[in-house]
Order: C-alpha cells, then structure tokens, then sequence
C-alpha cells in the first residue's frame, strides 16, 4: 500500500488482510477453537508457508523487540514529515 499510495488518487487506503480471502473461499479460516487459543497465525502459516514464515518468524519477533526497547526507553525513534 505505502507503494502505490503516491501512484493512486487516493488520500486513504485500509488493508483488509486475509479477510478478502477468507470471504473468497481462497483459503480456509481457521476454526474457532484455534481463534480462541490464538493460533490463528499458526494455521494461517501452515496453509502459506512459503509466502508466511519470514513475516511470522522473522520479522514479528524483530518488531517485538523494537517495541519492547520503545516501550523501556532504550531506543528512540523518529516519524519523518510526509512518511
């Protein structure tokens, strides 16, 4: 989306994740006891992996970490203006 947004006349853009495909039928939503334990993401990465592990395993628990050391005042970040 932050690619195309200079390219499209658009102000606004919301991503929908998987919901479009799930109302699509081109992949399976998990059931709802997998929801209520929260591994939602486990059956989402074991229908895609190839396209899902790099998100799950690697860059979620570097986003995590980025936030912990926010959140402790051990790191310091800045928005740019038109970012």
């Amino acid at each position: 989306m932050a690619r195309y947004l200079p390219v499209l006349d658009t102000k606004l853009m919301i991503g929908v994740g998987a919901a479009f495909l799930f109302h699509t039928g081109a992949i399976q939503d998990s059931p709802g006891w997998v929801k209520c334990v929260g591994l939602q993401w486990l059956h989402r990465l074991l229908q895609e992996p190839s396209r899902l592990w790099r998100r799950y395993l690697l860059n979620n628990p570097l986003f995590i970490i980025s936030a912990l050391l926010q959140i402790c005042g051990l790191k310091h970040y800045t928005i740019e203006p038109g970012a």
